[in-house]
């Protein structure tokens, strides 16, 4: 949605144009400008409506919207939140993060308050949905005894994915980033992954199902996931967010699971997460081995919204709230 907007210069145009924006705008004229036209009209009547409705709020508890604080950003978006939805408040940040950038102004939105205000959001909003169903070391173990012989590369490589991103909790862009250097394999085959300075040990089961791969497609050099054509043939690019996203769904279709339950690219996280939770470590130690900067994503997944939000509460406090 952001566009590269570049900040007005001259000194009599930009206070002609804070002027506009400190009143109510019945039209997209001022936007226009301010843009230059480089975004959809649909798009700049929402940042109109957003923008107004900034405006009155801020009226309404007498305080500047132009430059605003962060502490009446944080105030607007926690009234928005009780009947908007997550995509909404994304947007009102947007939107007051490039009036003030345009106008040289001091942008509130890229303060920690602001941060922790639209994470705790993110949280929020996700429990009025249902955490990604948890891809579990059940799920893997009847996917590789599927696929044990398997022979097409789209197979042998998605088996690879399963296997790697559930034993070693990857995100996605850990998964599309990983290159070979990145992987050490001992004489007997065994697998160690580095993923941002972390050495993480494979099983012999999930390394026997990566050796499989990088045998199969031949990749020594560059990135180890990559697309693969119709034909069956393996491309240079490496896989993308989207690419990950549909491996695992395809999983949950292989395992001809309940057409309500969909694994996605978060599943193996989250499904981790449960194991280890079901295994009786704790939610720090879980933490860690998601490598996650605090508990309180693993804490959502294992059911304790409780323990999530004093998570949230003590690390807003750490960082000055």
């Amino acid at each position: 949605m952001a566009k590269k907007i570049t900040v007005i210069e001259d000194e009599i145009i930009r206070n002609a144009s804070l002027t506009d924006f400190s009143t109510i705008a019945e039209s997209i004229t001022v936007w226009q400008r301010l843009t230059h036209q480089q975004y959809a009209k649909n798009t700049l009547i929402a940042f109109k409506n957003d923008w107004n409705s900034f405006l009155l709020f801020c009226s309404q508890h007498n305080t500047s919207a132009l430059p605003a604080s962060a502490e009446i950003v944080h105030r607007y978006i926690e009234k928005m939140a009780l009947t908007r939805k997550l995509a909404s408040l994304k947007r009102y940040i947007v939107t007051i993060s490039l009036v003030h950038r345009c106008h040289a102004l001091p942008n509130p939105c890229l303060s920690n308050e602001i941060k922790l205000a639209m994470h705790k959001q993110r949280l929020d909003k996700h429990d009025d949905y249902t955490n990604a169903h948890g891809f579990r070391d059940n799920h893997l173990h009847e996917l590789l005894e599927s696929f044990s012989h398997a022979t097409k590369a789209k197979d042998v490589r998605d088996m690879a994915i399963w296997a790697m991103t559930f034993e070693a909790m990857l995100k996605r862009s850990e998964v599309t980033a990983l290159t070979i250097n990145d992987i050490d394999i001992t004489p007997d085959g065994l697998i160690t992954l580095s993923v941002n300075g972390t050495l993480i040990a494979l099983s012999d089961i999930a390394s026997q199902a990566v050796n499989r791969w990088l045998t199969l497609s031949m990749i020594d050099s560059g990135f180890v996931f990559r697309r693969i054509d119709r034909h069956n043939n393996i491309g240079d690019n490496p896989l993308d967010h989207s690419s990950i996203y549909r491996i695992f769904r395809r999983a949950s279709q292989e395992l001809d699971l309940p057409t309500d339950v969909i694994f996605s690219g978060q599943s193996p996280r989250v499904g981790a997460s449960q194991d280890l939770a079901d295994a009786g470590l704790s939610i720090h130690q879980i933490q860690h081995q998601g490598r996650w900067r605090s508990p309180a994503m693993p804490a959502q997944y294992i059911g304790q919204r409780a323990k999530r939000d004093s998570t949230l509460k003590k690390f807003a406090n750490k960082n000055g709230k």
